[in-house]
């Protein structure tokens, strides 16, 4: 199956048109290179006129394309807001999406990711609903790995409430399924282990806490994942505190310590590797950037510190900027922003990287959205540097559309929260 880009592409290629030759008298070749990479949906008018150009009926522009590719576009795009922890924004979409089913994208799938949704921003209610659905759906199937999943969120839907004993019968059920899996998943019984773990220390119940832990500490300890293994050996020390055993609690404490010591040493090693490595793209040793960044991401990962993790891909989506690989720039933001606290001075550059992507594939309006947006960020975080270039940035666009107006009340802007800084910081111009 071809996407309607695809089809087109194909046909202008056939006929040895170029992009400029095929937008002439009809659109510009940025709106025609947008349509060939389905980043833009021509109008029927426009579809008509570019099948004329290419001297073919309007059905053999449509045969054998993906008719669905905008449907399965709005789930790509409401997955990767889930990824984002936007789930406020992905809701709509993914509403959407149920009210008009279709067979490439599981009906299951989009009930869960609405569901998870719901749960992130306090709809629990509404999420508990969902997850039922989604449960009754991997029992017909006997899928025990979303069976699992679904249990634990209906847990932590019932921790949420402060209902903890619904919420440990979820999380033993859970567990229950996560055992029934062919090929184990580590991470998902650690996690439940872990909540199950918290919830027993929070109702008082010591030793069932330890026993919860302690099977957690097993499975973190053979995958080697440090950071929960810290956060595992914490919980272990203070629910000996809890029962007076001060020398185990100890021995757990000085354990947790050490790891994240260990972390914090390693961190900064990698922290450093990944500075190296941008000053190697700035000065021209792409390749070698690349290969360093990506190698400190892999660490990153296996220590499972999401925040730096984050800013190493927004490094990486820096240089891929510089390299001119748009769809990897963009991948490499997706990724940090999923990452990343809401909050956080690289969601900012998230932001400014998207708008000087959007600006390189000739998308104006998506490329002053994405800068008003980094702007915002930069100028609640205080980082005058940072939001001053964004701005000015935003400025130049607007001098390139010839809207001079909206260019000057720009300037204005850098000049009056400029000033007010510095008063601020008691210097008076």
């Amino acid at each position: 199956m071809f996407s309607l880009g695809q089809r087109i592409r194909e046909l202008r290629l056939k006929k040895g048109l170029t992009q400029i030759d095929l937008a002439n008298g009809l659109c510009t070749p940025s709106m025609i290179s947008q349509i060939e990479s389905d980043r833009a949906r021509p109008s029927y008018k426009m579809l008509f006129a570019i099948a004329e150009r290419l001297s073919v009926p309007l059905e053999k522009l449509l045969v054998d394309v993906d008719l669905n590719l905008e449907y399965v576009s709005s789930y790509k795009m409401a997955r990767a807001m889930v990824a984002a922890k936007e789930y406020a924004s992905a809701i709509p979409l993914l509403r959407d999406l149920l009210e008009t089913p279709r067979a490439q994208i599981s009906t299951m799938d989009i009930l869960f990711d609405l569901a998870e949704c719901s749960l992130h921003t306090g709809q629990l209610e509404e999420s508990e609903k969902l997850f039922s659905q989604v449960q009754e759906l991997a029992i017909l199937r006997q899928d025990h790995q979303l069976l699992s999943l679904v249990l634990k969120n209906i847990g932590l839907i019932e921790f949420r409430r402060k209902r903890y004993q619904l919420a440990v019968y979820q999380w033993q059920k859970a567990i229950e399924e996560a055992e029934k899996m062919e090929e184990q998943d580590v991470y998902l019984k650690a996690s439940v282990l872990y909540n199950l773990g918290l919830t027993y220390s929070r109702m008082g119940q010591v030793f069932e806490a330890l026993e919860y832990y302690g099977r957690a500490a097993s499975l973190y300890e053979g995958a080697e994942s440090l950071y929960e293994m810290g956060h595992v050996y914490m919980g272990l020390g203070m629910s000996y505190k809890m029962i007076r055993d001060l020398e185990k609690a100890a021995e757990y404490s000085e354990r947790a310590g050490s790891i994240f010591e260990g972390l914090e040493n390693l961190l900064m090693t990698i922290k450093n590797k990944v500075t190296c490595a941008v000053l190697y793209g700035q000065t021209g040793r792409e390749v070698e950037a690349e290969d360093m960044i990506k190698a400190a991401i892999t660490q990153l990962q296996h220590l499972g510190n999401r925040e730096e993790e984050g800013i190493a891909f927004v490094e990486l989506a820096r240089l891929y900027l510089r390299m001119d690989r748009l769809d990897e720039t963009e991948e490499a933001c997706r990724q940090a922003r999923s990452l990343l606290p809401e909050l956080h001075l690289h969601q900012a550059w998230v932001n400014r990287i998207y708008g000087q992507t959007a600006k390189k594939r000739g998308q104006r309006e998506e490329a002053i959205r994405r800068l008003r947006m980094a702007a915002d960020g930069f100028k609640r975080l205080e980082e005058i540097s940072e939001w001053d270039d964004t701005m000015y940035e935003l400025s130049r666009l607007y001098v390139e559309e010839d809207d001079i107006t909206r260019a000057l009340g720009i300037m204005d802007d850098i000049r009056t929260y400029s000033r007010q800084i510095l008063e601020k910081r008691g210097i008076v111009l």
